[in-house]
């Protein structure tokens, strides 16, 4: 027999074709059970008020439950195992639901349709604030948030770092136009010893991994330095905050991994928590990654260069934002649009499964891209010939008779 589920704010109503009320649970007015009924439902959950609901409609031989409520009708059907249909335009649902004043009193609950509508909208107000502040804290705007921070920190160090190697090159202009490229090195070494007169061999053997060649070269640049000397207070300072910015960085950096680790683990396998963070970025989430094309991934962050092509027949790009790992950005020219065809075809399936929440895939599918990669070098050793463009032959016009 069936049995049509209505579920609303002030209960769940179980009644027959002929529309008698057969079961209902009734809310009692309070706010807080009706908020975990719905909770519950959000998070996949299944009370035991509403197993229980179902459990004596079974047992009184209701064995087809029919629903508007698309959520609660899966996770009856999944999660219970019943059979459960959904009708979203279902007739008896719907005048039950335009009727519910009259329905309330057949079970002797009375309220006017002004109380109904009053606590329909203070409920769903709230229901409504929980989604907006759960989704405003998902994974996936947390790991966009994060990566856009680290785009901007990088930015910041590397104008900052410029800054300082100017600056401090006033005094010691040697160690930053020769000696020293890595920035944050460099701020280090600025923020630790300052002047020239403490390159010592005991400070740089002590406090940085330098080779005993290299220590030499410091110190006779040191020496003869025609650098100015001056107040170099101030541009250690500022050269501790490079180094803190840094620092800050890392740890940012770690907590996207773990971020990764946890929300898109098959990405995070294949090309990394970076490469990863930026592709979901880039697409707005990783359920419009997940729902993209693998064509589309692969030129990820190359649409200028593809709007250009477009527009003015220019080279097409084979990549986008996957050139940055390094098994693209380390091959030949000629293998690079192979392989990101490949791995782009992988992301989009790794976060098909992320989304889903499906099985832990990654390390088969890095393995099958290691080996397509080993395929595609073997295959195309050489790069390929030249080939010069068929120009189009002008046809002679006919002669008219």
């Amino acid at each position: 027999m069936k049995s049509y589920i209505a579920d609303t704010l002030v209960g769940i109503f179980a009644f027959d074709e002929t529309g008698n009320i057969l079961n209902f649970i009734d809310f009692d007015d309070q706010k807080q059970k009706i908020i975990q009924f719905y909770d519950a439902i959000d998070n996949g959950i299944i009370q035991s008020i509403y197993e229980n609901f179902l459990l004596e409609l079974k047992n009184s031989g209701f064995d087809e439950f029919i629903f508007d409520n698309k959520e609660l009708q899966t996770l009856t059907s999944q999660i219970l195992g019943y059979k459960a249909i959904f009708e979203g335009f279902s007739l008896e649902l719907k005048n039950f639901r335009l009727n519910l004043e009259t329905q309330l009193k057949k079970v002797g609950i009375n309220k006017s349709k002004d109380e109904i509508l009053a606590q329909y909208k203070e409920i769903s107000e709230v229901l409504t604030k929980k989604k907006v502040s759960q989704a405003s804290g998902h994974s996936d705007n947390m790991i966009i948030q994060i990566i856009n921070t680290l785009d901007v920190i990088k930015k910041s160090i590397s104008l900052f770092s410029s800054h300082l190697r100017e600056w401090y090159g006033l005094h010691f202009p040697e160690l930053t136009d020769k000696i020293v490229e890595d920035n944050i090195l460099l701020a280090k070494i600025v923020s630790f010893l300052g002047a020239r007169e403490k390159f010592t061999y005991e400070n740089l053997k002590n406090n940085f991994e330098f080779t005993e060649n290299k220590i030499n070269i410091l110190q006779k640049y040191a020496s003869d330095s025609m650098g100015a000397n001056f107040d170099l207070k101030i541009v250690q300072d500022y050269a501790s905050q490079i180094v803190s910015l840094d620092s800050y960085r890392q740890g940012l950096e770690d907590y996207l991994t773990d971020l990764m680790e946890k929300s898109a683990p098959n990405i995070n396998a294949i090309i990394g928590s970076l490469i990863g963070a930026k592709l979901i970025a880039k697409a707005g989430s990783l359920k419009k990654l997940a729902f993209m094309p693998s064509s589309r991934i692969q030129l990820l962050g190359a649409e200028k260069a593809l709007y250009r092509f477009l527009k003015t027949g220019e080279k097409r790009p084979k990549h986008g934002l996957i050139f940055q790992w390094n098994q693209i950005r380390g091959s030949k020219y000629y293998h690079r649009g192979k392989i990101a065809r490949v791995v782009a075809g992988k992301i989009g399936l790794s976060a098909k499964v992320d989304y889903f929440s499906g099985e832990f895939i990654g390390e088969k599918l890095a393995i099958e891209i290691e080996n397509k990669i080993k395929e595609i070098k073997e295959k195309y050793p050489n790069p390929p010939k030249k080939t010069e463009p068929v120009k189009n032959k002008k046809k002679k016009p006919k002669k008219k008779r």
